[in-house]
């Protein structure tokens, strides 16, 4: 057992690892608990999925078309130096926040305006932070620190409403938050100036940007497998990204009468699901990680289903955390098999098409989806969510099935 444990925990044998996951660990604390803060403003102000979707929309358009650039950029420059960058402003954006929140009151057009700077520096730090994550480790322990990386996001992703909750209540307002945030970002920076990566990693590319995007987009059409698999992934963040991040926060407040205090709690509860699921995957390492993704999906699927029907809160964070459980072991399965596939010299660029899934599709469908959900009702969006998963999933797995038995 003990060598086991080891061997999961092979990166962070690796000093370098170990400063910079502590403090993203941190900073992804601070930004979760920014995320719930900026989510209660926006509820407790119009009571709208729509309003949070558009919020997650001002977000994506950036991402949207930005994110390749920087998948390009990560692949030609030094990524430490273009993360220290990214950090610090987006920390300087959050005590600007901060500022806003402590001397006035937060509106919602403000929010907003934040969301689009924040898309913008988004869409160079996504990439960068997928591609430093393996320069960190050498290539054997690359699954496991993609694993660990992601255990730290949902631990992150349970701990940050709880910090929000928290400082909301003592402080009675959310200029805390964002200035807990802010500083946060500015701990990566400092301690990416004491990073060095593994040089067998690094390969800079040349030429043109334009020519180096469509080198990447020949590389990802013709790679049958990565194709499958980020087709597969969009798919999932079309459907179940907006659920997580804007249907379920306005149907548990408004089914269940949340107060600041409990909002919090509770996504702490459903982030519980997320980082089970990720602490799994890191402990088991299964061998070929894409075939997690036929337990994840129907777990989705399951939960989804079962939600609208739950008649207390309980029940319902049960079912939101066992949602949690099968999409972070869907997406584990996803991007991780696709790091392990993928040539070092496109590892940028295939980094910048997932970003831009995480960072842009998943938060533009927010809008439509939430607007959708203040016509119908969050369950039945809920819902209907669900069977287009349900449904786009299983064709996605006949035709790949097909591929693979040699039919197409």
């Amino acid at each position: 057992m003990s060598e086991v444990l080891r061997a999961r925990l092979a990166p962070f044998r690796n000093r370098d690892f170990r400063n910079f996951f502590i403090a993203q660990t941190m900073s992804l604390v601070g930004t979760w608990s920014h995320d719930l803060a900026r989510s209660w403003i926006i509820v407790d102000a119009t009571g709208s999925s729509g309003a949070l979707g558009n919020l997650n929309m001002c977000l994506a358009v950036p991402c949207l078309f930005l994110i390749l650039q920087g998948g390009v950029l990560v692949d030609r420059a030094d990524v430490r130096k273009l993360m220290q960058w990214t950090k610090s402003m987006m920390g300087g954006a959050c005590l600007v926040l901060a500022a806003i929140a402590h001397f006035s009151h937060v509106q919602v057009w403000q929010l907003m305006v934040f969301a689009v700077v924040e898309g913008c520096i988004i869409s160079f730090d996504s990439p960068a932070f997928q591609a430093l994550t393996v320069r960190l480790v050498p290539r054997a322990d690359f699954q496991q620190a993609i694993a660990l990386n992601s255990t730290n996001f949902h631990t992150s992703r349970m701990l940050g409403p709880l910090v929000a909750s928290w400082l909301m209540a003592f402080t009675g307002g959310t200029a805390a938050v964002f200035l807990f945030d802010g500083l946060t970002y500015f701990g990566v920076a400092l301690v990416l100036m004491g990073v060095s990566l593994n040089s067998s990693t690094r390969v800079v590319t040349h030429g043109s940007r334009r020519k180096s995007m469509n080198e990447g987009f020949k590389y990802i059409a013709t790679h049958e497998s990565i194709r499958f698999r980020l087709i597969q992934l969009m798919l999932t963040l079309s459907c179940i990204y907006p659920m997580m991040s804007t249907i379920f926060r306005v149907y548990a407040q408004q089914k269940f009468s949340l107060d600041a205090k409990n909002f919090g709690s509770v996504f702490s509860f459903v982030a519980i699901g997320s980082m089970a699921g990720a602490m799994s995957f890191a402990v088991f390492k299964p061998r070929e990680p894409i075939r997690v993704m036929y337990l994840g999906m129907p777990l989705v699927f399951g939960a989804l289903l079962a939600m609208p029907m739950m008649p207390t809160l309980p029940l319902a964070v049960m079912c939101m955390s066992l949602t949690g459980f099968g999409l972070y072991l869907s997406f584990a399965s996803l991007t991780v098999s696709m790091q392990l596939d993928v040539k070092e010299e496109f590892r940028g660029r295939l980094s910048s098409v997932v970003g831009l899934g995480f960072s842009a599709i998943g938060p533009l469908m927010s809008a439509p989806w939430g607007h959708l959900s203040d016509w119908i009702g969050p369950p039945n969006a809920i819902l209907g969510a669900a069977t287009l998963f349900g449904l786009g999933s299983a064709v996605l797995a006949y035709l790949n099935n097909r591929r693979l038995a040699g039919f197409t």
